[in-house]
């Protein structure tokens, strides 16, 4: 930390140690947090009503320190030890999964933070001015790069134990049921929506099926409409397992149960299916599952730099009008070949 003073008062500018030491705690702080809370709810123990907003709070938090630590930390030497000891932090909560993968994406990660760490210098380097924005999209995509690697590497070790750990009378699918309905069918629903209207993936099979049968029937069968509600329960019930239920349980070679939740019914078959797999298969379907959560994740992140981005111009700016940190001019010189 001596080396780091001494050289920015070389340069004329001087370089608080506290502010250093604050901003590189906090981006620690906020990883280990992050992880902690991510596998407190892809596990679904303990915080079940909080867990995933925790995450969100400290992975937006961790992202917002390591954009900062990179910006104010002027030597890359320091900001990438403070890089690598929050990669360390993260990974720490999952210190039971170590393994030679495990070092070697996280020494890859590593290695993605300290490439933006580098951009946002080269731009802060080459550029007479401070464009901030500029310094944002030279850092921002490789942090939350690594933020997507990290969490889908997390959560390829959290579905091999799940897999690897259930008993006989667990169901051994990857993913829980409650991430699979929140995270899997729930996003559908709306899309689902559009062709079957008041489509929810929560409803009963048999209340699905009958109103795509309803209609069918009370042009078919005179009087239809006339009947009493419970006989037309009765019609519409014996038309969907005619139609609909015997056919689905034959394909499936599973027995379905109508009165079920669409939900319950497509995680049983499913896993059923999962667990007739051999060893080779699963561990593809898990590599697989973990592959398309990092795109799922990298898709969701081009939207939300943009907000990133905003957020953090407005806490740059806050910091520079309490002077927690200042923009000064320095002289500069530069060799040019000239002929």
């Amino acid at each position: 930390m001596a080396d780091l003073i001494s050289k920015e008062k070389e340069n004329g500018v001087h370089q608080s140690t506290v502010k250093v030491i604050f901003l590189s705690v906090f981006e620690i702080g906020s990883a280990f947090l992050m992880s902690f809370y991510f596998r407190q709810f892809a596990n679904n123990s303990g915080f079940p009503n909080g867990g995933m907003t925790w995450f969100l709070i400290y992975l937006g938090l961790f992202v917002g320190f390591s954009f900062l630590a990179a910006l104010f930390i002027k030597e890359l030497q320091w900001s990438g030890l403070a890089a690598g000891l929050s990669v360390m932090a993260s990974m720490a909560v999952f210190y039971d999964y170590f393994s030679m993968i495990f070092l070697v994406f996280g020494f890859l990660i590593f290695l993605i933070f300290i490439w933006g760490i580098h951009r946002l210098q080269g731009e802060l380097e080459n550029n007479l001015k401070i464009k901030f924005f500029r310094l944002v999209k030279a850092a921002l995509p490789k942090i939350t790069l690594g933020i997507a690697i990290l969490i889908s590497l997390f959560s390829y070790f959290l579905f091999s134990i799940r897999v690897s750990s259930a008993s006989p009378e667990q169901s051994g699918f990857p993913i829980s049921f409650e991430f699979f309905q929140s995270f899997i069918l729930k996003p559908n629903e709306k899309i689902i929506g559009i062709f079957v209207p008041d489509f929810s993936f929560q409803k009963p099979l048999q209340i699905i099926f009958s109103g795509f049968l309803e209609k069918q029937i009370s042009e078919k069968v005179s009087g239809f409409q006339n009947l009493s509600a419970s006989a037309k329960e009765n019609i519409l019930e014996s038309a969907v397992q005619k139609e609909f239920t015997d056919g689905l349980t034959k394909f499936f070679n599973y027995k379905i149960n109508v009165q079920d939740a669409v939900d319950k019914i497509v995680y049983d078959i499913l896993t059923m299916k999962f667990s007739q797999l051999g060893e080779t298969a699963k561990n593809f379907i898990i590599i697989g599952i973990s592959v398309i959560l990092f795109l799922i994740i990298q898709t969701l992140f081009i939207p939300i730099n943009w907000l990133f981005s905003v957020v953090l111009f407005i806490i740059y700016s806050f910091l520079l009008a309490v002077d927690f940190v200042n923009i000064v001019s320095e002289p500069r010189s530069k060799e040019v070949i000239r002929i």
